[in-house]
């Protein structure tokens, strides 16, 4: 699959849901998408997050 939801982008970049899908209604995660207003967001698994990732234990 292309795209990760928000709880996946979570995982990855070290931020809350709530958080990322702030950053994609912001725009700030290039290539989000939404099938309609309200539904899940879609990101690119490459897109980059916007803020320096945060490191799990250290």
């Amino acid at each position: 699959m292309s795209d990760m939801g928000t709880k996946a982008a979570s995982e990855k970049w070290g931020y809350t849901q709530a958080t990322i899908s702030k950053w994609c209604r912001e725009g700030k995660i290039v290539g989000a998408t939404q099938d309609k207003n309200g539904s899940a967001w879609h990101i690119p698994v490459d897109a980059e997050c916007p803020r320096k990732i945060k490191k799990k234990g250290g």
